[in-house]
């Protein structure tokens, strides 16, 4: 009865969206945005509200050069209202909230007071960081949670102990990565693994070296950057006073609940509601601390609106910019893109060169390597799997450690802009800009190097008989 009724309905075959000069045509919007940002990096400014300005240049430019423009708004409009986007932002402003309560109850100096009371040298806490970042990303299978869970807490402790301010980011970007990469229950090890047929556990097994080589190659270089070691001047943390350490159950909440799998909104409104409630109780902070009005200036202000002000500037430039990304895709830029570059595979080199480089150009217009893998998955499959033989696991493993790699190395990426809005909101100080975190995230360069050298030597490369069509 179903199949008869399905029937019956009309196919309606999606139309593509189209721009004046074809695909030139749509790809200049993108051109203008990349101008923008190189431009803004290479004149220090390049800050999460400064994107905003060549984001909505390039918008102006697809709408003129839409040729139908109701549709071109339209395919805009469906961009920032997706179920994805809704969760990055309320996450964000969640996580802003939970910041501003670590700033503001002392926690922050109870940390520093700790780690200088231990003698910690803060040129290895870069180091420390991301191992221990390393190791709650791959219990909780994901990036931007340890982003959340970590900077608001260890960024200012590192700096404040002489840790490099932009190696500190980094470190916490490139922890979050590593488990996004290799995390069994993370979203990209799933989606990388059944787009080509694998098992999830044999997935991991097989990647474990690549992400453990790319792994010591960024804690060698966390220790040699890490920075001079002695306690930064001029601070606003202020050292030696341990009464703020109880706070640290609201952090262990969050990780706790992360770990059991708890959704990130549900993980974040606890812990929001618990550090709140611990806060008043240990006499950390008050109810005029939480929320406050001034009339005579018209303004509110508090742990609650500072927090989630200070993550205004990611949140609009992710709405602006998943805006953008959505006309790549109903303007068929990515099958166009698949369609020239997967002519070239003759070899299993090749093919896995050409499969390499068409995740690092899809992740640098997508900035979401979940989407970049389910996208480009059955492209993967077809050319390396079914055509060369290559085993599955090791396409599986191109495609995640690509992904991940590219995440912690572009400029407007989430993890790196919200690594770094933390830090500006943290009371710490704030050395040069987000384009600092990606040069020192050395993961991201890691399990790119690791990979391009597998793919071009051979190393652990393997063969399995060449799959079916339809297999």
């Amino acid at each position: 009865m179903t199949q008869s009724i399905e029937n019956k309905v009309p196919q309606v075959e999606k139309k593509r969206l189209e721009f004046y000069g074809g695909m030139l045509g749509l790809m200049i919007p993108f051109i203008v945005l990349f101008v923008g940002i190189i431009v803004l990096a290479l004149t220090g400014n390049a800050l999460p509200d400064a994107f905003w300005v060549p984001t909505l240049a390039a918008i102006l430019l697809a709408i003129a050069l839409a040729k139908n423009k109701e549709a071109c708004a339209n395919s805009l409009v469906k961009g920032m209202a997706s179920e994805m986007v809704a969760i990055m932002l309320m996450a964000w402003f969640l996580a802003g909230v939970v910041g501003q309560i670590m700033k503001s109850t002392g926690l922050i100096e109870g940390l520093v007071w700790l780690t200088t009371s231990i003698g910690l040298q803060g040129r290895y806490f870069p180091a420390i960081t991301f191992l221990i970042g390393s190791l709650i990303s791959t219990a909780t299978g994901t990036a931007l949670g340890t982003v959340i869970a970590l900077a608001p807490v260890l960024y200012p402790v590192g700096v404040a102990i002489g840790a490099n301010p932009a190696v500190m980011l980094a470190s916490i970007v490139s922890a979050g990565y590593f488990g996004d990469n290799l995390a069994p229950i993370s979203d990209t090890t799933i989606a990388s693994a059944y787009t080509q047929g694998v098992d999830v556990s044999v997935v991991v097994k097989s990647r474990l070296k690549y992400a453990l080589v790319a792994a010591a190659f960024a804690t060698a270089l966390f220790v040699l950057f890490g920075g001079s070691g002695a306690v930064a001047t001029g601070e606003k943390v202020v050292l030696g006073s341990p009464k703020g350490l109880i706070m640290l159950l609201a952090p262990a909440l969050l990780i706790a609940m992360m770990y059991r799998g708890k959704h990130l909104i549900v993980s974040l409104v606890f812990t929001v509601a618990f550090g709140l409630a611990l806060g008043l109780v240990m006499g950390q902070i008050g109810f005029s601390d939480i929320f406050n009005v001034d009339m005579n200036t018209f303004s509110s202000h508090g742990i609650i609106v500072d927090g989630m002000m200070g993550l205004v500037g990611i949140v609009v430039f992710a709405l602006l910019l998943m805006a953008l990304v959505r006309l790549l895709e109903d303007g068929g830029f990515f099958e166009f893109l698949i369609d020239k570059l997967s002519r070239f595979t003759d070899s299993p080199r090749t093919a896995e060169l050409v499969v390499y480089l068409i995740n690092i150009v899809l992740s640098i217009l997508t900035v979401a390597n979940t989407i970049v893998i389910v996208m480009e998955g059955p492209l993967a499959k077809k050319i390396l799997v079914e055509k060369h033989g290559i085993a599955r696991d090791r396409s599986a493993n191109i495609l995640d450690c690509t992904a991940c790699g590219a995440m912690c190395l572009i400029p407007y990426g989430f993890a790196p802009l919200l690594a770094y809005q933390f830090a500006t909101s943290s009371g710490a100080a704030v050395t040069g800009s987000v384009i600092d975190v990606c040069l020192y995230s050395f993961h991201g360069y890691g399990l790119l190097l690791v990979m391009l050298f597998s793919i071009l030597t051979g190393w652990s490369r393997k063969f399995e008989p060449k799959l079916k069509v339809n297999d």
